[in-house]
């Protein structure tokens, strides 16, 4: 029993002798166990005392101390939010302007983006030709004139697409105007009524439409526009109410006409004047076809 009283004791005596009061680093703390007098113990806990350690020294002698490997906690890291990559076209700015041909004329658009899905047009279009015939001694000179300002907008149901209805105002001018005259001793033939060239000198004509103002109805395709996009392609089909045709007839008569013949003739133009009215009554709406190219700024 001495004997193991005694060599508990050494062993104290060296452990103590391993702790150096003095200490710059962190210190450990052991819990203090007493041995029974008969008991015997190779725990370090059970060997160590309350008392400071210098954990430099105590390192150099048990390196691989889970006291002296030092671990750096794993802080998790946040995850990177993922950035969606866009691909834009060119940066443009809602103005778009078509050069196009269509049954009113050549000309060109400017469109201007109000909404996603509407856009609003003003177009100029303008066109002017002549035709000279002779047929059976009679000359006749006609001329076309074509001339309207539209004021229209453009309604886009869906975004992607490039269909779009179309309704506005357009202020027109179209007519033609033709005279018809001999050119020789051949007679002008009004109605059923024959009249010689010193009797009737020419007859002046001219059809116009009585809507000086027509409201406009129509589909398309394109979108002059649309965010992106330089180039486009433009289509549009419709109509304009422009009510029936107005037909004028002008008699110039010639020195021999009398009063008699005058009131005649002018009888007898007004008969046909009613007539080529009744003929053109159909076309109380004027059909609009238009193909152009746009360009947006």
């Amino acid at each position: 029993m001495d004997k193991l009283t005694g060599l508990a004791t050494s062993v104290l005596t060296l452990t103590s002798g391993l702790a150096i009061v003095t200490s710059t680093s962190q210190t450990v703390l052991a819990q203090v166990v007493t041995l029974q007098p008969g008991t015997f113990s190779y725990q370090a806990a059970d060997l160590l005392a309350e008392t400071p350690i210098n954990l430099e020294e105590f390192c150099k002698v048990y390196p691989l101390n889970s006291r002296c490997v030092p671990t750096q906690p794993v802080t998790p890291q946040p995850p990177q939010p993922t950035q969606e990559t866009t691909q834009t076209g060119p940066t443009t700015s809602g103005w778009g302007v078509t050069p196009e041909i269509s049954t009113l004329g050549i000309g060109a658009t400017v469109t201007k983006s109000i909404t996603p899905n509407l856009n609003a047009k003003l177009g100029v279009r303008g066109f002017g030709t002549n035709a000279n015939i002779s047929e059976s001694g009679i000359d006749y000179d006609a001329k076309l004139n074509l001339f309207s300002v539209s004021t229209l907008v453009d309604y886009h149901p869906w975004k992607n697409s490039g269909f779009r209805l179309t309704g506005g105002l357009v202020f027109q001018d179209n007519n033609i105007e033709g005279t018809g005259k001999s050119n020789s001793n051949q007679k002008i033939q009004i109605g059923d009524q024959e009249y010689t060239s010193d009797q009737l000198g020419s007859v002046k004509a001219k059809v116009s439409f009585p809507n000086s103002v027509a409201p406009y109805l129509g589909i398309g395709w394109g979108n002059a526009v649309k965010p992106g996009n330089r180039w486009s392609f433009s289509a549009n089909l419709g109509v304009m109410f422009t009510g029936s045709p107005k037909v004028n007839l002008a008699p110039q008569f010639g020195g021999a006409a009398t009063p008699e013949i005058r009131n005649q003739i002018q009888a007898d133009v007004e008969k046909e004047r009613q007539q080529l009215e009744n003929d053109l009554k159909w076309l109380n709406i004027y059909p609009v076809l238009s193909l152009g190219l746009s360009y947006q700024f």
